[in-house]
């Protein structure tokens, strides 16, 4: 997170949660709901952003809105972890649209990835293609059936940000 250290009071807690279920929600009207002016509002809000706590504002699509039908998470470990191939493997999953998030993990596997495709063999392309950079050791796919529960909501742990 960018900036100085910054301590989230209650107030900025409440802006967050609101914030995170209704991201669209009208500054008057998130102001009347936390108590605070209007303007005084606003500048709350252009602080954690200044400050890197709001990363950014979006619309969550359906996945049938989207035509997605194959959607799931891949668990891959690299056989080798040189710089070279980090390079390779980082230029593959920024060329892969349907690469939707990647984060690199400690555990069993290097990376996880949330894969969204119209169909499997998207899935099988990138598969192959990750296969011939000669840098995959073991790749796991699985599959989403049904969604249970989705959240953009982090839940508060502590007041302390960096």
């Amino acid at each position: 997170m960018r900036g100085h250290d910054m301590t989230l009071d209650d107030t900025d807690q409440s802006l967050l949660s609101i914030l995170t279920s209704e991201g669209r929600v009208k500054n008057v009207e998130l102001a009347r709901r936390v108590g605070l002016s209007p303007s005084t509002c606003l500048e709350r809000v252009r602080r954690l952003e200044r400050k890197g706590v709001i990363v950014g504002y979006r619309a969550v699509i359906s996945r049938t809105g989207k035509g997605t039908v194959v959607e799931g998470w891949a668990d891959i470990r690299l056989a080798h972890t040189s710089r070279d191939t980090i390079h390779e493997f980082m230029q593959l999953l920024n060329a892969t649209p349907e690469v939707i998030e990647a984060y690199r993990t400690a555990g069993s596997y290097d990376y996880v990835l949330r894969f969204c495709a119209g169909n499997v063999d998207a899935w099988t392309s990138f598969s192959a293609r990750l296969a011939a950079l000669g840098c995959e050791a073991q790749a796991r796919f699985t599959l989403l059936l049904e969604p249970l529960k989705i959240t953009a909501s982090i839940p508060a742990v502590g007041k302390r940000v960096r």
